[in-house]
């Protein structure tokens, strides 16, 4: 039997009673399948027992035979209902004891997450707190000193391979400049010249004016070379340029700041 069932058999063997007493006691078991919870019908139903011992209880306990129990405002009290309100009971103190249970837990995770911060805070509190001590920072000046030379000659070095690295860019730049140049001056030459002698000497003004378009040629492409370098490599080298300056120069007005 269901809940649904035995409320609604309940309701028609409670209709020959006042309706006041009757929407009362019907409210009074509704409760208690609300407290007990859906997984727990059944039981409560059959601590309960059948609607007819149901009724015959409240409406014992409304006439004058109170042998049966009781019927307050609050609900009927019988020896059924004291077994149900015991395994109603039983049900709320396991839930007050796992709620208990799962508190703890949280204090106790909660007491070691505080724990853990409160070691880390401690164990960066002396790296913060505590200064280099002066042999050290006497070994450091002295092995500066001592390495000077060393360290020198690599700067040189490197500043002598990037000067080495730039001065070739700009040189492959300059001489594609002057080959374009050369080329362009030559086939001006060729071409006047083969202009000049075109009726005299037809065949060799004819060759005059070819190698006058050949240079002419070279000249574009030297020309696309050099633009494509100064567009692309100067730009580059610039850029680094200021990143080392950038990254040698930028931190000390940071911390001089």
């Amino acid at each position: 039997m269901s809940r649904w069932e035995f409320m609604r058999q309940l309701e028609e063997l409670l209709s020959d009673i006042s309706p006041n007493e009757r929407e009362e006691a019907l409210q009074y078991y509704n409760d208690y399948f609300n407290d007990a919870g859906r997984e727990n019908e059944k039981e409560v139903i059959e601590a309960l027992g059948s609607p007819e011992q149901v009724a015959k209880i409240v409406k014992d306990g409304l006439s004058e035979n109170a042998c049966q129990g009781e019927f307050t405002e609050t609900g009927f009290n019988s020896a059924k209902n004291a077994q149900q309100n015991a395994i109603i009971k039983r049900r709320e103190e396991s839930s007050e004891k796992q709620n208990s249970f799962a508190d703890e837990g949280n204090a106790g995770k909660a007491e070691e997450n505080s724990g853990k911060d409160a070691g880390r805070e401690e164990g960066r509190q002396p790296d913060q707190k505590e200064p280099m001590p002066t042999w050290a920072i006497v070994l450091i000046v002295i092995g500066c000193v001592l390495l000077s030379p060393v360290i020198l000659s690599f700067v040189c070095a490197a500043g002598g391979v990037l000067l080495g690295i730039i001065a070739a860019i700009l040189g492959v730049i300059l001489g594609f400049g002057l080959a374009m140049i050369i080329c362009y001056v030559v086939a001006a030459v060729l071409f006047v010249a083969g202009f000049g002698c075109i009726i005299v000497h037809p065949v060799s003004a004819m060759g005059l004016l070819g190698g006058g378009c050949i240079l002419v040629a070279l000249g574009i492409v030297f020309m696309l070379l050099t633009g494509f370098l100064a567009g692309k490599c100067v730009p580059g080298i610039c850029q680094g340029i200021a990143y080392i300056f950038k990254k040698i120069f930028g931190k000390k007005e940071v911390s001089a700041a």
